[in-house]
């Protein structure tokens, strides 16, 4: 049961970063990757956020499973990211290449933060 939720998750996760990237890179016409960047921060707000829902809470791990290592593992890029870097250096574009790992290092790291303080304040007893 435990690889259903994860696959399930993933799968609906990996769907709306596709959809959430093809978004962004349609709406900006820059030479950058934001629809990467877009997902990843949000997948960090995601995920520092619900790490403190179900570390203050009995919700059973299946949905913890589902949630976290599914959905918010097939959501974030990660991966992308780290082609998209090595492509910026591979290219010669050491410019965009360190752009974009700052970018996407400091901000996401930020946005974790966010959304554990988001939880504070949401749910402060």
């Amino acid at each position: 049961m435990n690889y259903l939720c994860v696959i399930i998750g993933g799968g609906i996760g990996a769907l709306s970063r596709y959809f959430s990237a093809q978004f962004i890179n349609s709406s900006v016409n820059i030479k950058f990757p934001s629809g990467t960047l877009f997902v990843n921060c949000i997948g960090a707000l995601l995920i520092g956020f619900s790490i403190n829902v179900f570390g203050m809470s009995s919700i059973n791990n299946k949905w913890k499973l589902l949630m976290i290592t599914g959905f918010l593992g097939g959501y974030t890029t990660f991966s992308t990211y780290s082609l998209e870097t090595a492509q910026y250096f591979m290219n010669g574009d050491i410019k965009h290449a360190l752009v974009n790992i700052l970018l996407n290092n400091v901000l996401c790291i930020l946005f974790v933060f966010l959304g554990m303080w988001l939880n504070k304040i949401l749910f402060a007893k």
